[in-house]
């Protein structure tokens, strides 16, 4: 009897012991409308999008939320994330670990009642899954909102090219031909 008593007392104690701090992880895709959050994105002029993020009802412990999505273009992102927090019994409600953008940190910070991550200029890949991951701790019942905005790189078409390469061309002759006809005076 006390040979069988011990797996199951062990494991009872094993569920408790993980209860006490359990980690979420939630995968949002753009699209993506539920009760814990969502993602949405939307194209604006000239290949650009924007997007919104919110995360609502972040259980006690440590988080991690994944965001997907996929470019047609590649160019450069830029973002930021905020919560507005309450210290619940002097601890605050959510905090930032770490806030990443396909591997690349942005900045954290805080002040006063809010906690913040932002970054500009990351870079973006075409037709691949880009991923944002935001990681932190709540005491539970936390929540943050954030956007997303994205820009194609420039690539100037051929005829630009040309005419950038020839009026280089036309400057530096006028710049020659100037010296040429310049004359030295010494008094």
């Amino acid at each position: 009897m006390r040979i069988r008593l011990f797996p199951a007392v062990a494991a009872v104690a094993l569920v408790s012991v993980a209860n006490v701090a359990p980690a979420s992880a939630a995968v949002f895709t753009v699209g993506t409308v539920n009760t814990t959050g969502s993602f949405l994105a939307a194209a604006g002029p000239n290949g650009s999008y924007n997007g919104g993020i919110s995360r609502v009802g972040i259980g006690a412990g440590k988080f991690t939320d994944t965001f997907t999505f996929t470019l047609p273009t590649s160019g450069f992102g830029s973002g930021s994330f905020i919560s507005s927090t309450v210290k619940k019994n002097g601890v605050t409600s959510l905090s930032f670990s770490s806030v990443t953008l396909n591997g690349m940190a942005l900045m954290l910070g805080s002040a006063g009642s809010f906690v913040f991550a932002g970054g500009d200029a990351l870079p973006i890949i075409a037709g691949q899954s880009n991923t944002l991951t935001v990681s932190g701790t709540s005491v539970g019942g936390a929540s943050y909102g954030g956007n997303l905005t994205f820009m194609p790189s420039a690539v100037p078409e051929t005829a630009t090219w040309m005419m950038m390469l020839a009026g280089f061309g036309m400057m530096g002759a006028v710049l020659r031909y100037r010296r040429r006809s310049s004359t030295v005076v010494y008094a």
